[in-house]
């Protein structure tokens, strides 16, 4: 009001405010027809995938030190090009590189609390994705602080966690974790997907409940994933990597965010369903490699697949 031409200043902020909203709080990009069937988003993967396997796009990852080299391993083998960098100071400069980033609260101290919030606030400078994997997020008052404190640190294009973490940033539940198992679930799928589908409206992004069914939603459309392998469950870091591969899908496909995850939760999970079962894969410890090569091959002849088969996925709204 104060402005020698308030008409212009009013013009100028209303642009700053919508520019924000299209990088940010809008799932879907200006002009783009949100897809609100499984058919509809299926027949989008395919090319998510060709374009995501063949990108070398950067994953920033800020992650903890038990899964870093297998984060970084699943990166390569889906087409991304992952660093794994604890430097706040060189986050401005990575953010500038067209990448996403993770942040990964696994090992969390007070310094890397610091660093993780030097990296969102550089990422959302310049528009490009981050996404929250709040690892552990239920099992102490540290970790819960934590939350809170990277929440209100800058904006999120994705948050995900299994059911204990989830409810912990949605404030929903009451389940103590065990370190960084969910611990046994205490809901049915309307409750799982209410709370996605609340937590994604109240914080505007893509919200991803991890477990034997995934539940993942934008606020307006939720879906149950059911594909997958058990032996997931049995490695370290398999819930990390995934974390990571949704970054990097979100980085190269932003017309949509809610079929960029998908389109990565794919990608991940029919990998681990075929690499369970090759023949060499006789339980965790040679399901990684297996896993590993599927994750690369799945990219390789992802056109031979029809989507609407091996996806099993559920439109909830």
């Amino acid at each position: 009001m104060a402005a020698s031409d308030p008409r212009k200043a009013a013009s100028i902020l209303r642009e700053r405010i919508q520019s924000v909203a299209e990088k940010f709080y809008i799932s879907t990009r200006p002009g783009i027809v949100a897809a609100t069937t499984t058919e509809e988003v299926l027949k989008q993967v395919p090319d998510i995938i060709k374009k995501h396997v063949s990108s070398s796009v950067l994953c920033h990852n800020m992650t903890n030190t038990v899964v870093q080299n297998f984060a970084a391993n699943v990166c390569l083998a889906t087409g991304s090009s992952p660093i794994m960098s604890m430097n706040g100071i060189e986050a401005p400069d990575l953010a500038k590189l067209g990448g996403g980033l993770v942040i990964n609260m696994g090992t969390i101290t007070p310094d890397i609390l610091s660093t993780y919030q030097a990296g969102v606030k550089a990422y959302n400078a310049v528009g490009n994705p981050v996404v929250l994997d709040p690892v552990g997020g239920g099992a102490t008052s540290v970790r819960r602080a934590a939350i809170q404190t990277l929440l209100t640190a800058g904006f999120y294009s994705a948050i995900k966690g299994n059911e204990g973490e989830i409810g912990a940033v949605s404030g929903s539940s009451s389940i103590q974790q065990r370190g960084v198992d969910s611990g046994p679930s205490t809901s049915n799928e309307q409750q799982k997907a209410d709370v996605v589908r609340s937590l994604a409206q109240r914080e505007r992004c893509i919200v991803l409940m991890t477990g034997a069914i995934d539940y993942l939603s934008d606020g307006s459309r939720t879906v149950a994933i059911s594909n997958g392998s058990s032996l997931l469950g049995k490695i370290t870091g398999s819930g990390c990597a995934l974390g990571s591969v949704i970054t990097s899908y979100m980085a190269v496909h932003r017309d949509d965010k809610f079929v960029a995850a998908l389109a990565g939760i794919l990608h991940y999970e029919l990998a681990a369903e075929r690499a369970a079962e090759n023949p060499s894969c006789r339980g965790p410890g040679s399901f990684i490699p297996a896993f590993l090569d599927e994750l690369y091959l799945f990219g390789q002849d992802y056109q031979n697949w029809n989507f609407q088969s091996p996806a099993k996925i559920k439109w909830l709204s």
